[in-house]
């Protein structure tokens, strides 16, 4: 009962350690948004701390996590009557990534189909661009005032509704942009979301104080770093839509604590040691397919492909890794003393 207390303190601590962490990109985000600071240069640090936050993610999914469901993959292997040599958790990882994959194509999908106006828009621009070059109409420029004027255009009309047109195909376009950034927010919180339910069940089944302190400042130091880069790619996808934002990252934050709950329902159901083991497995060798889909997909080939892709950016994704590869060299060394 005290390691069932204990557990939900420290789940609460690590909701509210979270909470702080996430919310920090988008509080600074909002105070440059108040401030009207919306230059190149700040452009070009947003997309250098994705391009650190990609090599969080990066370092997370291969230094901490793989090896983690290696490890408990080798003892379910040895303790079950299974006892395969087929590469079971790297199946697995592949899985989940193309459940990632097809969620987000399924939504865009879904969604597309949802919002015939605009692409009835586009459609008709273009069908009526076809017919104004019927007319003959051989060069178009528009001021600023939204006005058309044409050279060799049979109809003056014509001329003015397609200006109209390309302006409500522009304004089209950029609602469509933002839906699937939208969207592609939404799968990376869920799938972050999904190994932050994993990491809580890590801490929802230890049985012992010592077991459940050590896992607690491990993930204390990991988490930290994670949700502020959450955070920041939460922040940046829906700069224009702060409410989305912070509901996101309060899910998201919510996560780890729900995963501690259920780890705890685990470890106290009547199910054989082998079989959490086997379950246990199973959800964090998921989870690594997700996050390879986040880390490759979502930051690090979106932040290669702006204006701002050079020698920077690469720094900054091996800062990011850096940062957890040497605390991941600091937990080892701090498990070496306490065995000592």
């Amino acid at each position: 009962m005290r390691e069932a207390q204990l557990q939900l303190l420290l789940a609460l601590a690590m909701l509210i350690a979270t909470l702080l962490a996430g919310f920090a990109p988008l509080k600074v985000l909002t105070v440059v948004k108040n401030n009207g600071v919306q230059s190149r240069m700040i452009q070009r640090i947003l997309s250098l701390l994705s391009c650190f936050a990609g090599g969080v993610f990066l370092a997370t999914c291969f230094l901490d996590v793989i090896p983690h469901v290696n490890g408990n993959f080798h003892v379910f292997n040895k303790n079950s009557s299974l006892n395969t040599r087929y590469p079971l958790p790297e199946l697995l990882f592949c899985i989940g990534f193309f459940a990632v994959y097809l969620l987000e194509e399924l939504c865009l999908r879904l969604f597309a189909h949802k919002t015939p106006s605009t692409h009835s828009h586009t459609r008709a621009s273009e069908a009526h661009e076809e017919r104004l070059n019927a007319f003959g109409c051989s060069e178009c420029e528009c001021d600023g005032r939204d006005k058309i004027q044409t050279k060799n255009c049979g109809d003056g009309m014509d001329s003015i509704a397609y200006g109209q047109l390309r302006k409500v195909s522009s304004i089209a376009e950029s609602l469509n942009k933002a839906e699937t950034t939208t969207l592609q927010s939404i799968t990376f919180a869920a799938a972050m979301s999904f190994h932050s339910i994993l990491e809580g069940l890590a801490l929802g089944v230890q049985d012992s104080t010592t077991g459940i302190m050590s896992l607690f400042i491990s993930l204390m130091i990991h988490k930290g770093i994670e949700a502020f880069s959450v955070g920041l790619q939460i922040s940046k996808s829906n700069s224009r839509r702060l409410k989305v934002a912070a509901i996101t990252i309060l899910i998201y934050s919510l996560m780890t604590p729900v995963g501690s709950i259920i780890g705890m329902c685990i470890q106290n159901s009547n199910l054989q040691s082998v079989l959490k083991e086997g379950l246990v497995t199973v959800l964090e060798a998921l989870a690594v397919g997700t996050f390879i889909y986040v880390t490759f997909f979502e930051v690090l080939a979106a932040e290669r492909a702006n204006e701002f892709s050079n020698i920077m950016q690469l720094i900054a994704i091996i800062i990011g890794f850096s940062v957890v590869a040497l605390f991941q060299l600091l937990e080892l060394f701090v498990m070496s003393v306490q065995q000592h």
